[in-house]
């Protein structure tokens, strides 16, 4: 049985990302239509009647089911070659459900709904429910529900295939130079060879592997460069929040890798404080950076203790962030980007939906229920790596 609804606002609305990363203009289009399209999902889910879960899942379901996104089919692909992917669902209640480098799913969401419906549920024996599950297991826990399993190949599209064989082949003719013969191709930017002293203060140690970037980088500008999770916040009629995240992961990742689209707290977090202000974010970028800087739970504590949400959320990006010492320090490339909401349960009459990123590109998207057509944006950052903020009040119907 629902609840009442709080007075008489309709609280229903669906907010959206497909990642943050460099998307190409000529794809554009579809990028964003993929966006409104899971927000038309989840509306229609919510208009029935569904919960904030199950527009969270829907939304996240229909992200999954579109190739041009890094989650579901046509995800990125490990080194292998097989797809392994990420996804978590979270309510305020705080209770979650989340599967990490799964293989044998068509929407791995799906399946982190599942385990956070059963975590509600005591198991036999006072055992606890599980609330995270991952690779082999995740595929026997969904056996014993008879959830759908199928064949990984079924999960690689024609362009992520494609992708591997250009980036297996620069791994495979990759050859890491060392110090010696760097310091003889040195050249600098006018073409001539840099001064020894130059050269001796540039050339390090070599590294392992190229870095995968996540801007443009110059190289193709129809090229998508989008490695990064996809999100989806929801607030039903009952003003009842629930976020999601799911991801194929990085491109070239190791066999077993879990990204943050399956922690709480690094891809997703909710927090209602005391004075009943909701906050939730779902957040993509560089996982291992994002895990080391909880990023999701950084990002709704600037939010619920700042007045102005574009200005927290740029405190989080420039200083929990890419001021973290973690991401000072690394050598990988570095990319964050954040979609939240904030709105007053007790009197609130707007969710302010703000976003911030420092790759190339964000898209997103958001729907109310007196909505005809989604709004869509597609956030082009001019000054990357520096933040892009924006945002936006949807006014709510009473």
């Amino acid at each position: 049985m629902q609840p009442a609804a709080m007075g008489s606002v309709d609280y229903t609305s669906i907010f959206v990302h497909a990642g943050a990363g460099y998307h190409s203009q000529l794809n554009e289009p579809q990028h964003l239509k993929a966006c409104a399209n899971a927000c038309k999902a989840a509306i229609a889910i919510l208009r029935a009647g569904g919960s904030c879960i199950d527009g969270v899942e829907m939304a996240l379901r229909s992200l999954e089911d579109n190739e041009i996104t890094n989650s579901g089919f046509g995800s990125n692909l490990s080194l292998d070659g097989t797809v392994e992917c990420d996804a978590s669902i979270m309510e305020e209640t705080g209770i979650s459900g989340a599967v990490g480098a799964v293989d044998s799913f068509q929407n791995p969401s799906a399946l982190a709904r599942l385990i956070l419906d059963n975590s509600r549920r005591p198991l036999s024996l006072k055992r606890v429910p599980p609330i995270l599950l991952v690779g082999p297991g995740a595929r026997y826990y969904a056996a014993e529900y008879n959830f759908p399993i199928i064949r990984n190949v079924n999960l690689v599209s024609a362009s992520a295939h494609q992708r591997w064989l250009k980036w297996k082949k620069e791994l495979d003719n990759y050859r890491p130079p060392t110090p010696r013969s760097s310091s003889r191709r040195l050249m600098s930017s006018s073409g001539r060879k840099n001064s020894p002293s130059t050269a001796s203060s540039t050339a390090g140690p070599p590294m392992p592997m190229p870095t995968m970037k996540h801007s443009q980088d110059g190289k193709d500008p129809d090229e998508d460069v989008v490695t990064d999770t996809v999100g989806a916040i929801c607030v039903d009629r009952w003003g009842r929040v629930a976020a999601g995240s799911s991801s194929g992961g990085i491109g070239m990742k190791f066999r077993g890798r879990v990204g943050p689209a399956a922690l709480i707290g690094v891809g997703t977090w909710i927090k209602v404080d005391e004075n009943g202000s909701a906050v939730a974010a779902t957040c993509s970028g560089t996982g291992e950076q994002m895990g080391h800087t909880m990023i999701a739970t950084k990002a709704v504590e600037r939010l619920i203790n700042c007045d102005d949400d574009f200005e927290g959320l740029k405190t989080c990006i420039d200083k929990d962030f890419m001021g973290s010492s973690v991401v000072r320090n690394s050598n990988m490339s570095s990319a964050v980007g954040i979609m939240a909401i904030k709105f007053e349960k007790n009197n609130g009459r707007a969710i302010h939906f703000s976003y911030g990123h420092t790759t190339d590109s964000m898209a997103l998207a958001h729907m109310h229920n007196s909505m005809e057509e989604p709004e869509t944006i597609m956030s082009r950052n001019k000054r990357n790596p520096s933040s892009c903020i924006g945002g936006v009040a949807v006014r709510l119907v009473t």
